[in-house]
Order: structure tokens, then C-alpha cells, then sequence
């Protein structure tokens, strides 16, 4: 292993960091939908025929205001009638998959936005009736069903309508709650919207609570995010998603509105990123994957301890699915075959489904050898290893023959500490696990071999 001889930040060398927190795919999907093409023809949901599980992902891109901070595909309006119009083409394009998959069961519905409780309450209850008329949505034991909000308008009678509906997850996008943090990124929220909405959401019977929070954004510092933490762990969420803030502004405008004089440097990002682990891990939180955290009752814990952890466009999950539908505008769907996307913008979108037509724009058809390296970068993002056993087994050949140029890829790695190997697996260390979008990134065979325009986070 290379002596390290430069200074550290919390325990990682600079030299460290110098080498691998640059940018590098977060591997939500493999391929990465920056490979996805014009599908010509090609149908990937052709294996939906063949499925016994199914996750429902349904994309509501309003908001109420911008959140300057955000990458979310999103539309910022106070006009209500685009969103009960856009829940009549969700609905629309929610027919198209009837025949496809009727009667397989959902085990994991999802949404997301947006603010999708930026909806009324009435038109909830319109959305997940019209779903239930096409999709086998039977909420109860061992289904999950999730929803993002926005602690600043939900209101309580909308955590009844929820329940009543059959929600039992609950994420509140938290981010910050220093109110000079909040006021750069214009979104104020207090402490004690935060406080009554939980308290409202465990009073119903809500299984899992989990808060959304940032490191990395502007006046923040490892003060203000010690003092965000406090409150967080005042409060006893049963999930914890910590992100962090890639400033991307070429690809997002709203980012431009913020001063980046005032964002923490790479270094004080990371100080932040290990005390923050440090920091929930001592309050008992177990650190899953590269940035969850789970009450160790909670079932993603329980699942992580399993070997059942599994990842996709939500981040982690504890319910695997043959295949996920995706609804809505950029909303990604995804089969044993591949990948399709739906057009991104909302005009596009609606038009397409207004005139009867497919909203699918663009995809990528799975072969054998993408679902390998799918399989093998979910097993190190999930489970921080990689067994080499279970490979040989699927491909019939030497790990060592067959992932050659990989292993060279990682050596240096090797070299480094970030991971190590015995006979059996390939095992990422407790400092590798920073650096575990690397790791994955040496099977990644596109990465390497067909550069495209795509500007991905920096890894730390």
C-alpha cells in the first residue's frame, strides 16, 4: 500500500482526494441514461409480458416556487389547472401499459417530483384511483408506498388523505436548517414545520419517515450542518438521505442564481461529508450504501444486513422488482431488456400523449453483457463487494481472464487501500466506500470506450 504523506481532511489524504473525487457517474442505472438513444423501433417494455412484480414510479413536476439548488426536472407555476390537465395525460399514458401488465402486483410505488403533494387532494385521490383501475396497487403488508413532500405547504388533512390511500413512506426534503443556508437557496422552512409534520405523519401510521438533507451548499459550513444534524436527531427519522450538492449550472439554470463565492470548497465539502457520518453513526444510525442512513430497526437497515439492499433512480431500495413503469414527463421506465425515457419537457410531453402517441423518446436495449455489469456494479454500490464466485458462475470463465482491463483499472486502488481482495471477493474499505462511484466505474465498459457530452458530479 502507497505511504501517504500530504495532510488529511478528516482522516482521507489529500493526495487521496486529489486523485479520485472528481467526477464520475452515481451509477442510478447502468448504463447511465446519457447513453440512451433513439430506440428505432426497438421495444425494451417487451419483457414486461414476462414480469411477476412490478415497482410504479409516477413523476409530478410542479412546484410552488424554485428552489435554486434543485436538479430536478420541474415546473414552477401557481396555475393549478396544468396540474390537474397533466394528471389526465398521466392517466392516458397509464393505458398504454393495461395489457401489458395486467395482473401483476405492485410492490413498490413511488412519487416523485417536483412537490407531487403539490396536488390536491382530491386529485390524489383521482391519480391513485385511475391507477388502480389499470395497475395491481393493493397496499397492505410487505408493499411500499412512497412520496416526496415539501414541509413548507403540506398540509395535515393531505397526510389523511395519503394514509387513507395507502402511503406509508413519508420523505420531507429537509436539505438545511440554517436560515442563511435556506435564504441562498430560497427555501426557507422552519424547525417546527418540520417537528409537526413528523409528529402528524407517526400519529397516522406512517412506517418510515425520511428527511432529505445537503452538505455543500453555499454559507454552509460544518458548524451550521453540526447544529442542522441536532435538530434532525431531535427528531428521530427513521431514514436519512445525505447528498451531496453537485453545482452543475450548464445543465441547470436555477444553479446560476446561486453566488459561487459562498459555496464550501471541495475540502470543507468533504470534512463535512465524514463529519457527518460521524456525527448520525454515534446518534446509532447505520450508514448504508454512500449516503443513507437507517434507524437500525428500519427495513432498509434490516434488508442492507440481508444482503437485500438495491438501488435505482429513488436511490436505495429494499424492494426488488422485475421491472419498474415509469409515468410522466422524463419519467425512466426500465425491463430485464432495457431502458426507455419519456419526453422531458411538460409541452412535449402532453402533446404527445394528447394526440394518442407514445411520450417514449429515447432508451437503450440490454444485452447479455450489460446485465452482467449492471448486476456486478449494483452488488459493489449496494453491498461494497463483489463476489467473484457468483461472476464465474454466469460468465464460465476466470474472473481474473475475463475482467483483465478492470482489474488494471483498479489497481491502483488496490494500491491505495480503497479496496483489497481474497480468493472469493473483491471487498471496498471503510475509506474505498467514499470512493465506491470509482470502483463501480472500472466496470463500466461505455466509461471507457465511447466518451459522450454528459458533466457528471464530483464524487466528493
Amino acid at each position: 500500500m502507497k505511504q501517504e504523506t500530504k495532510s488529511h481532511v478528516g482522516g482521507l489524504s489529500e493526495e487521496l482526494l486529489s486523485r479520485y473525487s472528481g467526477p464520475c457517474p452515481r451509477y442510478t442505472s447502468y448504463p447511465t441514461a446519457d447513453r440512451f438513444h433513439a430506440l428505432n423501433g426497438i421495444e425494451p417494455w417487451a419483457a414486461l409480458q414476462d414480469i411477476r412484480s412490478l415497482s410504479l414510479y409516477v413523476h409530478i413536476p410542479f412546484c410552488r416556487s424554485l428552489c435554486y439548488f434543485c436538479a430536478c426536472n420541474k415546473v414552477i407555476t401557481h396555475q393549478y389547472g396544468l396540474a390537474s390537465s397533466y394528471l389526465d395525460h398521466v392517466l392516458q399514458e397509464a393505458q398504454w401499459y393495461r395489457d401489458k401488465v395486467a395482473n401483476v402486483p405492485v410492490t413498490q410505488l413511488h412519487l416523485g417530483g417536483g412537490t407531487p403533494t403539490f396536488l390536491s387532494d382530491s386529485d390524489m385521490r383521482r391519480l391513485m384511483a385511475g391507477l388502480s383501475e389499470i395497475f395491481e396497487l393493493h397496499p397492505g403488508e410487505g408493499v411500499e408506498y412512497s412520496i416526496e413532500a415539501d414541509p413548507r405547504t403540506l398540509e395535515l388533512e393531505t397526510l389523511d388523505t395519503l394514509r387513507e390511500l395507502g402511503f406509508n413512506r413519508l420523505s420531507l426534503g429537509v436539505q438545511d436548517f440554517d436560515i442563511e443556508v435556506q435564504r441562498s437557496i430560497n427555501r426557507i422552512c422552519s424547525a417546527d414545520q418540520v417537528t409537526e409534520l413528523t409528529v402528524a405523519a407517526r400519529e397516522r401510521g406512517f412506517e418510515s419517515i425520511s428527511y432529505d438533507l445537503i452538505y455543500g451548499l453555499p454559507k454552509q459550513n460544518l458548524s451550521s450542518l453540526h447544529r442542522t444534524l441536532n435538530k434532525v436527531l431531535d427528531l428521530q427519522p427513521d431514514r436519512i438521505a445525505l447528498y451531496h450538492y453537485a453545482h452543475l449550472p450548464h445543465r441547470f439554470k436555477a444553479q446560476r442564481l446561486i453566488d459561487t463565492d459562498l459555496i464550501p470548497s471541495s475540502t470543507e465539502k468533504v470534512a463535512m461529508q465524514l463529519a457527518a457520518v460521524e456525527h448520525l453513526g454515534k446518534a446509532g444510525y447505520e450508514f448504508l450504501g454512500m449516503d443513507h442512513f437507517a434507524r437500525p430497526g428500519d427495513e432498509l437497515a434490516k434488508a442492507a444486513h440481508a444482503g437485500m439492499l438495491q438501488r435505482n433512480f429513488q436511490g436505495y431500495t429494499l424492494m426488488p422488482a422485475d421491472a419498474l413503469v415509469g409515468l410522466g414527463a422524463s419519467a425512466i421506465s426500465y425491463s430485464r431488456d432495457g431502458y426507455w425515457q419519456n419526453l422531458h419537457r411538460l409541452k412535449e410531453y402532453t402533446q404527445a400523449i394528447g394526440e394518442g402517441k407514445s411520450a417514449v423518446c429515447r432508451g437503450w436495449l440490454m444485452d447479455d453483457e450489460d446485465r452482467l455489469r449492471q448486476w456486478v456494479i449494483s452488488e459493489l454500490m449496494c453491498r461494497l463487494r463483489l463476489d467473484k464466485r457468483l461472476v464465474e458462475q454466469r460468465i464460465g470463465v476466470p474472473f481474473t481472464e475475463y475482467f483483465s482491463e478492470e482489474l488494471a483499472r483498479l489497481q491502483p486502488m488496490f494500491d491505495d487501500g480503497l479496496i483489497y481482495q481474497d480468493s472469493e471477493n473483491i471487498i471496498v474499505t471503510d475509506e474505498g466506500r467514499w470512493f465506491v462511484r470509482n470502483v463501480a466505474a472500472a466496470f463500466d465498459k461505455y466509461l471507457h470506450s465511447q466518451q459522450t457530452d454528459a458533466k457528471y458530479s464530483r464524487v466528493l
